[in-house]
């Protein structure tokens, strides 16, 4: 089966985008209504012993954080599922990324099962709700999506950015300087501790108050989370994200991430941001036979092609290429505007 990184990356974002109610140029099709926040992260002693990652060994780098809500629909407030996505800047000039949400699980174990949920989960056009029978009919036929949907129902809304955890979902494997590797998954665990609230009084609040909150907060004191590893065992599934693995698993505090203050786009010098889950670095592997890991790069660059205007929208290539056909004179030469094209 190919699963590889564009494999159904189109029909994914296409899926995204009938479930959230269409398409809203400029934004991602999901978690839309989002900002960010500068930050630094410093690992602690044990974490180089677990994986020879730069940001591993001891020494605070920089990052970015995008604190986002769930929907593709910009116009949406946050509630029950938000994500905190963080943009790690290494000493060699390189980034590394890690996208966290509150979910327990990942709805779907391919992109076949993906597309299901999608399906299911979008609107009936005639109603405007959800069908029940449709999406009860996946929650049979996909038992770990069917967990997932009956506990995210059952999920508080935040009370704030800063007291919620954060899952990334899938299993990495982490290698030290010696090369002795372990799986694990990440976990973002507020220092704050943990609060929540029925929907109905988030709902209350404007559509910006959750991002308010926070930089209420940021004006007193930084906002901290602990990065924790859940090390796997013996049989445990790393390719899986639908799987929740039993309790007990050993956790290890790997590192703090300190949130200071609110950082513009602008500031930070990348219009785009696209957060890569498969933007590892080295000490740290992807799984290679998680099929929704795989597919999410595919997946993210189709959507940041769509919401910048992909090349098209990046110089005059397209028009100086038009212009070289109809005036062979100028075969061969570089149109000035050409030179603002970029990768």
């Amino acid at each position: 089966m190919n699963h590889g990184q564009f494999d159904k990356s189109d029909q994914l974002v296409a899926a995204v985008h009938r479930a959230e109610g269409g398409v809203f140029e400029g934004f991602r099709a999901a978690h839309a209504f989002g900002r960010f926040y500068a930050g630094t992260f410093t690992a602690t002693p044990v974490a180089k012993t677990l994986s020879r990652a730069a940001h591993f060994q001891g020494t605070p780098v920089p990052v970015t954080v995008r604190f986002s809500g769930a929907s593709g629909d910009p116009s949406k407030k946050p509630s029950n599922v938000v994500a905190l996505a963080t943009k790690f800047y290494l000493p060699d000039g390189t980034i590394t990324d890690l996208i966290g949400i509150t979910l327990p699980a990942f709805f779907a174990r391919t992109p076949e099962e993906f597309l299901a949920f999608a399906a299911a989960h979008t609107a009936d056009p005639a109603t405007g709700q959800v069908d029940l029978a449709k999406l009860k009919a996946f929650m049979v036929t996909h038992p770990n999506g069917g967990r997932v949907i009956l506990m995210v129902q059952k999920q508080p809304a935040v009370v704030s950015f800063e007291q919620v955890g954060y899952r990334p979902l899938h299993t990495y494997h982490f290698v030290n300087a010696a090369g002795v590797g372990r799986w694990a998954r990440y976990h973002w665990e507020p220092e704050a501790g943990v609060a929540g609230q029925p929907l109905e009084e988030l709902e209350k609040r404007p559509h910006d108050y959750l991002y308010k909150e926070l930089e209420g907060r940021l004006r007193t004191s930084p906002v901290a989370f602990r990065l924790e590893l859940e090390l796997a065992e013996e049989g445990d599934t790393v390719d899986d994200p639908s799987t929740i693995w039993p309790d007990g698993r050993e956790r290890v505090v790997v590192g703090r991430l300190d949130v200071f203050r609110p950082i513009t786009q602008e500031e930070i010098g990348d219009p785009v941001m696209m957060h890569d889950p498969t933007a590892v670095t080295d000490g740290i592997e992807v799984s290679p036979d998680d099929q929704i890991l795989a597919a999410r790069r595919g997946a993210y660059v189709v959507s940041v092609a769509q919401r910048t205007g992909g090349w098209q929208r990046r110089g005059t290539f397209a028009d100086a290429s038009s212009r070289s056909a109809q005036e062979p004179a100028l075969a061969g030469k570089q149109s000035p505007s050409s030179t603002n094209v970029k990768e």
